[in-house]
């Protein structure tokens, strides 16, 4: 009978060993404080866009921000000032956002941070022919570095805004 309780706990023990550890709540990510940290960041990101808040965008982003447009024409490549300028000109047109981040994994290595989410929202967009409404779903990636801030260390973009 010992042999037997003995065998049940020693399992039940190597069950709760082997989990997959915990979760950051509503995600597949596991709780560390550094992905805390970083998804932190990201949904500090979505609360400015949503509230229009180019200032606080621009707080979050790198002074070494680059997007590459996702073509091999440099013609719409920018850094943190062309990001300034879109944001200003972009936010501006818009009426209403719905901005829905769903996290899927987190990649970390040295100070630098990929983070693959899945994006859902729309968006109000004043026109000349009237509003129009655009979706937007699909699978992005945000890549963040962690930098000096003051005395502490904070999460700032360098693409995916």
């Amino acid at each position: 009978m010992n042999r037997r309780y003995f065998s049940a706990v020693v399992w039940g023990l190597a069950l709760v060993g082997c989990g997959h550890g915990r979760f950051i709540p509503g995600t597949t990510v596991l709780a560390t404080e550094t992905n805390q940290e970083i998804i932190d960041s990201i949904e500090n990101y979505r609360m400015n866009l949503v509230q229009k808040n180019v200032d606080g965008l621009l707080l979050l982003a790198s002074d070494k921000y680059f997007e590459d447009g996702g073509t091999p024409q440099a013609g719409d490549d920018y850094g943190f000032e062309g990001l300034r300028t879109i944001l200003l000109n972009k936010l501006q047109r818009v009426q209403s956002i719905r901005y829905d981040v769903e996290y899927q994994a987190i990649s970390i290595k040295d100070d630098m941070a990929e983070v693959r989410v899945f994006l859902n929202g729309a968006f109000e967009l004043k026109g000349e022919a009237g509003d129009r409404y655009r979706r937007l779903s699909d699978i992005h990636r945000f890549v963040l570095q962690r930098s000096p801030s003051g005395g502490s260390y904070k999460w700032k973009f360098l693409s995916g805004m």
